[in-house]
């Protein structure tokens, strides 16, 4: 569904900047059936926050929010957003491949996430001679994360 008519912000919805000199990566999206689990899943388990109020967008029938580790201006949100129209749940494709995120005591994670029960789809190991710790893991929809050691033991 396309729509003619611009969906309205106030300003404190306005977060991307109104100034940038010049590109910068904003967000990903990923379409979720259950809004709420999905949230509950990127705030409580990997620890992000909901950077702003829920907002509905009609004119698109769609329920989204934007949810990061910190401010929209820092970049690298993640945005879910739950379609109206759709009960089905959604297929990943062959194009979607993960979202990356990075911590810096990957046993301390794991650790947690195996207690929380999160599906692994990688143990931590090491791909790239000299590289980081890497582990893989799924959302409760099936969309794979990436986790990355980001600070050398």
């Amino acid at each position: 569904m396309t729509s003619t008519s611009p969906v309205s912000y106030d300003d404190k919805q306005w977060v991307w900047g109104t100034d940038d000199s010049r590109p910068r990566f904003l967000h990903a999206m990923i379409r979720v059936r259950d809004f709420d689990a999905m949230l509950r899943f990127y705030t409580e388990v990997i620890g992000m926050k909901q950077l702003g109020e829920r907002f509905d967008v009609p004119a698109r029938r769609v329920t989204a929010v934007f949810i990061g580790f910190d401010s929209y201006a820092a970049g690298g949100c993640l945005e879910l957003v739950h379609r109206w129209d759709v009960e089905e749940p959604y297929t990943h494709g062959t194009g979607y491949g993960h979202i990356s995120i990075g911590t810096p005591d990957m046993a301390a994670t794991v650790a947690r996430f195996d207690e929380l029960r999160v599906e692994f789809t990688l143990r931590p190991t090491v791909l790239l001679e000299g590289g980081p710790q890497v582990a893989f893991i799924k959302d409760p929809e099936g969309y794979s994360i990436e986790l990355v050691q980001t600070r050398r033991p």
